[in-house]
């Protein structure tokens, strides 16, 4: 996993250029955690559900550059032919294609890639059972290679006007949600050991007063 050279702050826009670019990955917290992940950072038993790869093998075609859903009934055939077992305290990581749909733009689209329409974003599906699913498998963090976890943008009238997985997430259970994280080696080295299990230590910089944070993370297989 790769490092970061710019931070999201709440009010700006991030800007998606230079060679760190499609590496570019973030935590966001609720405000009465901070404290406890500057001084502790995030460590456990990641899990990855590598939605892209499944997506590909099965034929079903959605970029991650347009808005789209990551369907809950997909995630759960992931789990069962994967034979994925969750435990409590488990980080979510969900690979939707962003990172190696993203290296594959010239320098050019990169720099354009803000400002390109029509906009939104693919990512899991914002639904009460998606949210009911979440919360009843305990995890500790949940993280994405996409842009912004769910499908976005986050309201449209493809979603339940009272879910927003941000919301319920941040700001109802205080679970962090890490984004744009590059998952591609970790996909890569999962498929060959036919394990989706890893330990995952990440540590967010000490920022006062910070929203947000790169993930500095690593996954050890």
């Amino acid at each position: 996993m790769g490092w970061v050279s710019a931070l999201w702050v709440s009010a700006n826009r991030p800007v998606l250029s230079g060679a760190s670019a499609g590496r570019f990955r973030k935590w966001f917290w609720k405000a009465r955690h901070r404290r406890l992940l500057k001084q502790r950072g995030i460590v456990g038993r990641g899990v990855l559900i590598d939605w892209y790869s499944w997506a590909q093998r099965n034929n079903v075609q959605r970029s991650p550059f347009q808005t789209g859903a990551v369907e809950l009934s997909q995630i759960k055939a992931i789990i069962a032919q994967n034979k994925i077992e969750f435990r409590q305290g488990d980080i979510l990581f969900l690979r939707v294609g962003f990172t190696d749909n993203y290296n594959k733009l010239s320098t050019l689209e990169q720099e354009q890639f803000p400002d390109r329409q029509p906009g939104g974003l693919l990512g899991l599906e914002a639904t009460k059972d998606s949210l009911k699913w979440l919360w009843e498998s305990g995890f500790a963090a949940i993280a994405s290679d996409a842009a912004g976890f769910e499908r976005g943008p986050a309201t449209g009238p493809y979603n339940d006007p009272d879910v927003s997985i941000h919301q319920w997430a941040l700001a109802g259970w205080g679970l962090p949600i890490g984004e744009l994280f590059d998952l591609e080696e970790l996909a890569v080295k999962c498929a060959e050991r036919g394990r989706w299990s890893f330990f995952l230590c990440s540590v967010p910089l000490k920022i006062p007063g910070g929203v947000a944070s790169p993930g500095n993370a690593v996954a050890i297989m």
